[in-house]
């Protein structure tokens, strides 16, 4: 939701070694980066390698919807994109993964015994070919194999 979001980013960039915020429109898109889609808003990423928000309708029942980022990340990134599904309620995320994977990138879910919710990435991994389920406290490092 708008407000969680900000509060979400400025948490994360205390505690982890790459800078995170929350995307502002025309933000570039860049190693050790982390942008998170603010509340209320959809994000995509343009051939111009920048964020871009909208407030389309919701996809799924949300705004953002990750589908919608990942179809935006597929297009420009294809193959080299690494996906991370985790925790979550409902489909959202799986389509994208899919369409991601099949360009030949990296699917990577969170694990049933770690979720506090696994639906996301259930689906995700239904949606899928070849996902690496990860526990929680692996991802960081399993992203950091992915990208490297």
């Amino acid at each position: 939701p708008p407000g969680f979001t900000s509060a979400l980013a400025r948490r994360l960039d205390a505690i982890s070694p790459l800078a995170v915020k929350e995307a502002e429109e025309g933000d570039a898109v860049a190693v050790g980066r982390v942008l998170i889609a603010p509340g209320g808003f959809h994000l995509t990423v343009g051939a111009d390698h920048r964020v871009h928000l909208n407030e389309a309708p919701t996809l799924h029942g949300v705004r953002p919807a990750a589908d919608i980022t990942l179809a935006s990340i597929a297009s420009v990134y294809g193959g080299n994109a690494t996906v991370a599904v985790l925790t979550g309620m409902g489909k959202d995320g799986a389509d994208g993964a899919a369409r991601v994977e099949g360009l030949g990138g990296t699917i990577l879910v969170q694990d049933e015994a770690s979720c506090v919710v696994y639906g996301m990435p259930k689906s995700a991994r239904e949606h899928t070919r070849n996902p690496h389920e990860i526990p929680l406290d692996h991802m960081a490092e399993a992203l950091i194999r992915a990208v490297a």
